[in-house]
């Protein structure tokens, strides 16, 4: 019998069908039931309407199933938020004035 050692750091996320994070999966079902009820609410052609789905779901689907750098997505992009919010932006000011006086 083999004996496997994961490391204590290894954090295991749990995905839906092996493919989407749970996290990630609740907002993409909100999307897509948005999307579904206005396109309900419009009535055309069920082809029509599938292939606007298609349109507008597929692509946040693969950002987000994919995630960026091998992270998942949404940590990412609150990572970057998170950072821009607390990041302070810090200048060099040299006082022209009394530089020009000493010379």
């Amino acid at each position: 019998m083999k004996k496997y050692i994961f490391p204590l750091n290894y954090k295991y996320s749990a995905k839906f069908l092996g493919i989407i994070d749970y996290q990630v999966l609740l907002p993409l079902s909100v999307y897509a039931v948005i999307i579904i009820a206005i396109l309900y609410i419009i009535k055309i052609d069920f082809f029509v309407c599938f292939g606007i789905f298609i349109f507008l779901f597929l692509p946040p689907f693969l950002i987000l199933s994919i995630g960026v750098h091998n992270q998942p997505t949404l940590s990412y992009f609150r990572a970057v938020f998170r950072y821009y919010k607390n990041s302070k932006f810090y200048l060099f000011k040299n006082d022209c004035q009394t530089s020009q006086k000493n010379v």
